[in-house]
């Protein structure tokens, strides 16, 4: 087999095929700053040159195979329809000031249009820049809100798991109103990247219950998704946190046909024995145990059983106790464990469980990429 570009070789991937490698990306996306001498996120995430700039300087010194576009990705579409900024440590969030105090305000809910807002254009517009320098050879994707997530940053995390029992109607409300707009923002990005990443951080089970999952996240992400889709986009779900009692609806929200691909830490066999005991369930081996320094790699076993041959799959290294806290032979160790699980037959993307710390050392960043070619050879 000929070397592939990295956009082939992702597109391969994203089909459910076998490419040269396993694909790899970073996720350098608030990390990305340090390689341009590191301004606060907020003083420059209106300005799309300097945030292209900061990923292509990424991509140049660490080598992977997706360059993502955005910043605030799980908040663009509810500061857009009215959320207050709130400036973090890493990132500019949403205030605890939420804009939906009563269901009334669903009705006044701001829908601006994308050029008129500055974090809608900014975005588009950085999306434009990587994808002009590098879409020809490299996979551009884009880090979106879904819409329970959306939901939730409008109305509040607490406030939005009660209405769920007591005002289900008005949050169907709320979340029809909130899908119509993040399609019309997710579809913008048709010719300026290649794939959009729906972070559903509010559906992880830490948060909302699989029932809850079923009525209020589902048949709103497969409209979001097919939407996508059919903007010639290809889409990505990331429903963030423990995934193991959605996960089969987490991969059914996708279209029927690839591409597309579901991306999570999916959960952490130590702190939640629910992680580990849904892996020993799916393999059908009560014998199968996680490692101390590395309670993340093992899910990865179960999630390729139990949806590797329905889509995609992208994960799953430790963020925090590998990239952060680890060292380049414990990223190394987690990368080939990860390959070994669910790198057969193709369909892996090999990337951290989430957005990285801003902290990450770069030399954990290049033994990510440098294990990844080195573990996930097909050739």
């Amino acid at each position: 087999m000929t070397e592939m570009t990295s956009l082939e070789r992702v597109a391969t991937a994203l089909s459910g095929g076998r490419p040269d490698r396993v694909p790899v990306t970073a996720l350098t996306i608030s990390r990305a700053l340090r390689e341009i001498g590191g301004p606060r996120p907020e003083d420059v995430m209106n300005n799309p040159e300097t945030m292209a700039e900061a990923k292509l300087a990424a991509h140049a010194r660490y080598g992977d195979d997706i360059v993502v576009a955005g910043l605030d990705g799980c908040f663009v579409e509810a500061k857009a329809m009215g959320a207050e900024t709130k400036i973090s440590e890493h990132m500019p969030i949403v205030s605890e000031n939420r804009r939906i105090k009563s269901w009334d305000d669903v009705d006044r809910l701001p829908t601006p249009d994308l050029d008129d807002f500055a974090r809608t254009k900014a975005v588009l517009e950085e999306a434009s820049l990587l994808f002009k320098e590098l879409g020809s050879h490299t996979a551009v994707a884009v880090i979106v809100s879904g819409p329970f997530s959306t939901a939730g940053n409008l109305m509040g995390p607490d406030n939005l798991a009660r209405a769920l029992i007591e005002a289900p109607d008005q949050v169907h409300r709320l979340m029809e109103k909130v899908t119509d707009y993040s399609i019309k923002y997710h579809r913008a990005f048709a010719g300026r990247a290649h794939a959009v990443v729906v972070l559903e951080p509010m559906t992880a089970t830490e948060l909302t219950s699989p029932a809850h999952y079923k009525e209020f996240a589902l048949p709103y992400l497969r409209r979001t998704f097919q939407e996508i889709a059919d903007a010639g986009l290809i889409p990505i779900n990331h429903p963030c946190g423990d995934t193991t009692g959605i996960l089969d609806m987490a991969v059914d929200a996708l279209p029927q046909k690839p591409p597309h691909a579901v991306h999570a830490s999916f959960g952490q066999a130590l702190t939640r024995p629910r992680s580990l005991k849904w892996v020993q369930e799916v393999v059908g081996d009560d014998s199968i145990s996680a490692d101390p320094g590395d309670p993340y790699s093992i899910l990865m076993l179960g999630v390729k059983k139990a949806v590797g041959n329905k889509t995609c799959i992208a994960g799953n290294i430790d963020p925090i106790g590998v990239m952060l806290e680890g060292s380049p032979k414990n990223v190394e160790a987690a990368v080939k464990q990860v390959v070994a699980y669910a790198g057969e037959g193709g369909a892996l993307i090999v990337c951290p469980g989430c957005d990285l710390n801003p902290d990450i050392p770069a030399e954990n960043l290049v033994a990510l990429v440098e294990a990844t070619k080195k573990y996930g050879s097909y050739v």
